[in-house]
């Protein structure tokens, strides 16, 4: 059966736009909104193929989409599962004279079905899930020629929710491995415990609050997690030492930016391994250029560098060590506003004592207990 021009077009214009889409959570939305409007469904679900097998409704729109939450079909159950079961796309135009026809959605939640449509959605020669149609909107039935558009439809929708699956588990699992490493990182002294982690925290706070875009604030929080990586070179008697360093130790110290960058500097692609280099790098620069390891001054110092600093600082102060009990987070908020334009940039500090206070809810007055 041919497909009309209108209907190519139609789908040559979905196509771009699911192409353009990375994220996977807001693709799967897009991909049954623009499913139900190829086929002029009523109501539409996508179901996905979970690890055990089982498909469950991914996505759901329609008068009672709400009765599907926390649904589980076991293979080949119902027809969603017999179309992935078979690779096979399943039409029933009317369901009245389907005798096979289950009535016990419809008797449970008032709705009506009058006609069912299931595609299946098919990447790397493997069945991922499939879309599920009821209910053509003009009270009519779906034919054949809603099948192919479907069928069409859902293979280059199936390839673009394959690849997107594939960046956000790729992204996920580098984020796992850095903050493995910096886990790892923090583990040698157990009183900066979870120190990376809590920086990034602060750092990607301060991001948002700045307006940055999912790209900065995920080149943000990936150098905030590392930006202590050079310490890995540091010898434990320095690291670990309890009491004030002498100057050999205190340049021993001081040598955690660099190494840090050395390491960074071979992580590939360079375009997006930049900013752990920078924040590596910079972030013991002083806005006044009193700091290490090159004495940057004002934006001379990048910007990731300038906001992990002011997190860093803000973390050393509130957290217990061996020789003094971490302050209350008003009184470190005091601290870094009483830095901003020395140590830290000014409008950086500004931003990140908004974002925590009202993230924490903390009162710059109180002098109380730690929050």
């Amino acid at each position: 059966m041919q497909i009309a021009p209108e209907h190519l077009q139609t789908l040559l214009e979905t196509s771009r736009l699911l192409n353009s889409q990375l994220e996977l959570s807001n693709l799967l939305d897009l991909v049954l909104e623009k499913a139900i409007g190829v086929v002029e469904a009523e109501a539409g679900t996508l179901w996905m193929v979970e690890e055990d097998g089982y498909l469950v409704p991914i996505v759901a729109r329609g008068p009672k989409a709400d009765g599907l939450k926390g649904l589980k079909l076991k293979p080949g159950e119902g027809m969603a599962g017999q179309v992935v079961a078979n690779n096979e796309p399943k039409l029933v135009e009317d369901v009245s004279k389907d005798p096979n026809w289950a009535k016990r959605f419809d008797d449970s939640t008032g709705f009506v079905t009058r006609s069912l449509l299931g595609i299946p959605l098919m990447a790397r020669n493997k069945v991922i899930g499939c879309l599920q149609f009821v209910n053509k909107k003009d009270g009519g039935f779906f034919s054949k020629m809603d099948m192919e558009l479907a069928m069409a439809f859902a293979g280059q929708a199936a390839i673009s929710m394959d690849n997107s699956r594939m960046y956000t588990w790729q992204r996920t699992l580098m984020h796992s491995l850095l903050t493995v490493m910096a886990s790892a990182l923090d583990a040698r002294d157990p009183y900066t415990a979870g120190h990376s982690e809590r920086v990034c925290r602060y750092s990607v706070l301060t991001g948002k609050e700045m307006g940055m875009t999912t790209e900065e604030l995920e080149h943000l929080e990936r150098a905030a997690l590392l930006h202590d990586i050079g310490k890995i070179g540091v010898r434990d008697n320095v690291l670990l030492k309890q009491g004030p360093l002498d100057i050999d130790e205190w340049m021993a110290m001081k040598s955690h930016a660099e190494l840090g960058a050395k390491i960074l500097a071979n992580v590939e692609p360079h375009h997006l391994a930049g900013k752990l280099h920078e924040g590596a790098l910079c972030h013991q620069e002083k806005y006044d250029g009193t700091g290490y390891p090159n004495g940057l001054k004002g934006e001379e110092i990048p910007l990731v560098a300038r906001i992990i600093a002011v997190a860093d600082t803000f973390d050393a102060i509130t957290t217990d060590r061996p020789y003094r009990k971490g302050s209350p987070f008003a009184a470190a908020l005091r601290e870094i506003n009483r830095c901003a334009g020395t140590h830290f940039d000014p409008e950086v500090a500004k931003v990140f004592i908004t974002a925590m206070a009202r993230e924490y809810n903390v009162n710059m007055d109180e002098t109380g207990p730690a929050e």
